[in-house]
């Protein structure tokens, strides 16, 4: 039995446009972005689409919203699993201020982001171990459906670092562009990942990435 999940990013927010680090803030979608996510939507048209997971924020709930309006009204689900990563002395804040203070670890984030540490903060390893745990329940749960999962770069990131088994050191390596679904396709215990959608730049380089990896 096939079970089809279409992971993706929410749509382009004023933290994104800004560089600001937006974390568990309820930051909004920008113009692009709510244009993002009804594309999003428009993608998604031919598929019996029966819920949308979210992570509990503003900018995925909004994201999945405008994909809704576009389906045919799928149930929307928050689940904790596929939550932002927790870095509150970051929230708000730019990241080239963040990059000037040490004790905020930006560099290591940015060259070498499993190892990044912050007393209490979340690590990737624990992002990674929830994220994967709330996939492996939904792929059960949703058994021969197809759903979506609108959640946030990292998040994505580390799930597609699973599927695809590369180490955690090779997170930054993954391109992740707001609001383009990412097909994990399941049979059995094989998991297969797609990007069926998309003809611009950032799907190519998604399947360029996909492509280099056979």
């Amino acid at each position: 039995m096939e079970t089809k999940v279409y992971i993706l990013r929410h749509g382009q927010t004023f933290a994104n446009v800004e560089g600001r680090f937006a974390g568990r803030t309820p930051e909004p979608l920008t113009e692009e972005g709510e244009r993002q996510a009804r594309r999003a939507g428009e993608y998604l048209k031919g598929e019996d689409l029966s819920r949308i997971y979210i992570s509990p924020l503003h900018r995925t709930r909004r994201t999945a919203e405008l994909m809704a309006e576009v389906l045919d009204s799928p149930e929307i689900v928050e689940e904790p699993g596929f939550f932002e990563i927790s870095i509150p002395p970051w929230e708000g804040r730019f990241k080239y201020e963040l990059r000037k203070d040490p004790d905020m670890q930006y560099e290591v984030w940015s060259k070498a982001p499993h190892r990044f540490y912050i007393p209490g903060c979340e690590t990737l390893p624990e992002v990674y171990g929830r994220a994967v745990r709330a996939m492996e329940d939904l792929f059960h749960r949703e058994s021969g459906r197809v759903v979506a999962v609108v959640t946030h770069m990292v998040v994505v990131r580390v799930l597609l670092v699973h599927y695809l088994e590369l180490p955690l050191s090779a997170y930054r390596e993954v391109p992740v562009p707001n609001a383009l679904p990412i097909l994990l396709r399941r049979q059995g215990l094989t998991v297969t990942i797609e990007v069926p959608f998309g003809d611009g730049n950032e799907a190519e380089k998604m399947r360029e990435f996909l492509g280099r990896l056979k």
